[in-house]
């Protein structure tokens, strides 16, 4: 997406706005514009954007786990800080695809089940981290790319209950497109643990969804000067750091969050 599609995509959006809060009537007081036009990046239909918005509340409702008890916020939940920090899934901030879109870059290897963590803290690490990328215009114009290096997994870091909980969320309630995911190194045993989950995606998110073996492979997709020095790169990524930067953050609410979709800035 060239600039001038960047500009119209934001245009568009932007004038379908009016229409968006006019079908949405009630349901849209107290929610600002910046998580409005969230729904209309991700689709720029007010039909669609207005049944996602639709679908993201009603899924909050009946799942408080995901963003609301307690608050999606790091500065306020040690358990989420915990999970974080322990680089299980990272968004290094300036790192995008070639086609633009924000890079999720996941270890699933850093998840120490046995360290007192559990699924729920698991997923609203997942949740955070996809919130707070949706404040990046990379993101909310070109969607994102997740490349997942599967590399010294074992089943000590895996609990069935983790996709279950994740994917009622993120397939048809959050607005983010998911442009592609890239699953490195993976050991034959998440093969056939994946083969069943994903009997359950949508047709469209199994076909981005992509297992290789070598890492040339992601360097066609993303520059590999900007991966980490692990897969070849030369960036660097002080998690510790991007962690106390977002609870920085969180100290100036209201944040860029969906957290106030439901938890309204008016209430």
């Amino acid at each position: 997406m060239d600039a001038t599609t960047t500009s119209g995509v934001k245009e568009k959006a932007l004038e379908l706005l009016p229409a968006l809060k006019e079908e949405l009537g009630k349901e849209a007081d107290g929610v600002d514009d910046t998580n409005l036009l969230k729904f209309l990046y991700w689709k720029q239909d007010v039909g669609r954007a207005s049944e996602r918005f639709r679908h993201h509340m009603t899924w909050r409702k009946g799942h408080g786990y995901s963003f609301d008890d307690p608050p999606l916020f790091v500065s306020k939940d040690p358990a989420l800080k915990k999970v974080l920090e322990s680089e299980v899934l990272v968004a290094p901030e300036g790192l995008v695809c070639k086609e633009g879109g924000s890079v999720l870059i996941g270890r699933l290897r850093n998840n120490d089940m046995s360290d007192g963590r559990t699924p729920v803290d698991v997923a609203r690490m997942f949740f955070f981290v996809v919130d707070r990328v949706l404040q990046r215009e990379s993101a909310k114009l070109h969607g994102v790319t997740i490349f997942h290096d599967l590399r010294g997994l074992s089943r000590n870091n895996i609990d069935i209950r983790i996709p279950k909980l994740i994917f009622k969320g993120l397939f048809g309630t959050i607005p983010i497109q998911i442009k592609a995911v890239y699953l490195l190194n993976a050991p034959g045993f998440f093969k056939a643990i994946f083969k069943v989950l994903s009997m359950a995606f949508p047709s469209k998110m199994r076909a981005r969804i992509h297992f290789i073996d070598d890492i040339s492979d992601i360097y066609e997709v993303i520059d590999k000067d900007s991966l980490f020095e692990e897969h070849g790169g030369k960036s660097d990524h002080d998690t510790a750091k991007w962690v106390a930067n977002l609870a920085e953050q969180e100290k100036n609410e209201p944040i860029d969050s969906l957290y106030y979709c439901l938890q309204k800035t008016s209430d």
